[in-house]
């Protein structure tokens, strides 16, 4: 069942506690203690029919919306985070490969995140484990989940029923629907966080006598704050 129009979709409230979760976690655990142990990534082939599962099941339950903005949301933080210059220039040839093993495991794991309750337990929890390993957050819980139907050899993620659109939409009268943030705001946001912080991290990096470095953290935080401002689903 589709409810383009509604405030909120099935279970989105929970999801969205869910994401900030993961979006809190990242903020609180060190760069380094993201790179190791590393948990054994999926085939591409593997990931990717996972994934698919996982988006088409987004579509059906009316979580698009929230999906691609909270993988948007993890990946922009993880960029944040690894693009600290004592990180990026610390001498090891690993870096780039340990960003990119980062970012495509949180984003995994906030995916997950959005739509836990509608995915198989396999499902979720190979997608998830390697990202929720790296922030140091237990596997995905067995209990209160609606297991994906199964038709043959193919699964699907059920439909909300007429109930659940009604469950929603009295969640929205107390608390009020999901909804992105305007593009208008992102990129006034983004905008002034370049032209005061860039700078600042100029003239901290002269002042320190790291020139260079202050550079680097300048570049960096324009990137972060551009990437931002231009993004589009």
């Amino acid at each position: 069942m589709n409810e383009p129009n509604r405030l909120s979709a099935p279970g989105e409230h929970a999801a969205l506690e869910r994401v900030e979760e993961i979006a809190e976690r990242i903020d609180e655990v060190p760069i380094e203690r993201m790179t190791l142990p590393r948990t054994r990534m999926l085939s591409p082939e593997h990931r990717g029919a996972l994934l698919e599962e996982l988006d088409t099941g987004a579509d059906r339950c009316g979580r698009r919306v929230l999906l691609e903005d909270a993988r948007n949301r993890v990946r922009q933080a993880v960029l944040a985070r690894t693009a600290q210059p004592l990180y990026l220039y610390s001498g090891s040839p690993q870096r780039a490969d340990d960003i990119s093993y980062i970012a495509t495991s949180i984003v995994d794991a906030v995916a997950v995140a959005v739509m836990e309750d509608r995915l198989s337990l396999e499902t979720a929890s190979l997608l998830s484990t390697p990202g929720r390993n790296l922030l140091g957050l237990a596997p995905v819980a067995a209990a209160a989940r609606m297991p994906a139907a199964v038709t043959g050899a193919e699964r699907s993620v059920p439909e909300p029923t007429a109930d659940d659109w009604a469950e929603a939409a009295a969640g929205d009268a107390q608390t009020g629907g999901y909804s992105p943030v305007p593009v208008g705001l992102r990129i006034w946001v983004a905008t002034i966080a370049a032209v005061v912080f860039a700078p600042v991290a100029v003239l901290l990096g002269v002042g320190i006598g790291q020139t260079g470095a202050g550079i680097l953290a300048g570049l960096a935080i324009v990137a972060v704050c551009w990437l931002v401002a231009t993004y589009r689903r």
